[in-house]
């Protein structure tokens, strides 16, 4: 596999922007993802919310982003490698890495709630 290896840093930073940039076109809840997180960092800096929370905040998103891409590349190689044949393990493998993200999901809603809820309270 060495061939297929990239060459020097600067070649592997443009095949992971490359894929980034293939996500944001093709994936639907990746880019919902990332707009609610821009939301989500827009309003910790208007609420003032401390740089411990704006680095959960932060992590909790990019955990989120992560599970999403990992969930795109399951679907990708399973579906590359059945094709159009339905499998069972197919089905299972893919309900489980939605599972994933469902879990990142809940998450990060939680996280947020427990950060913003307090704040929010405040200005009431």
């Amino acid at each position: 596999m060495t061939k297929y290896k990239a060459s020097n840093i600067f070649i592997s930073l443009k095949f992971a922007i490359r894929g980034l940039m293939l996500a944001l076109k093709s994936q639907r809840n990746f880019r919902a993802d990332l707009f609610i997180g821009t939301g989500v960092i827009i309003a910790a800096i208007l609420l003032e919310l401390s740089t411990v929370e704006l680095a959960i905040l932060v992590l909790t998103i990019g955990f989120m982003l992560f599970a999403e891409l990992i969930n795109t590349v399951i679907e990708f190689v399973i579906d590359a490698y059945f094709g159009n044949k339905y499998s069972i393990l197919a089905k299972m493998a893919k309900d489980i890495s939605a599972g994933a993200v469902f879990i990142s999901a809940i998450t990060a809603t939680v996280v947020g709630v427990l950060i913003f809820w307090p704040k929010l309270i405040n200005l009431i």
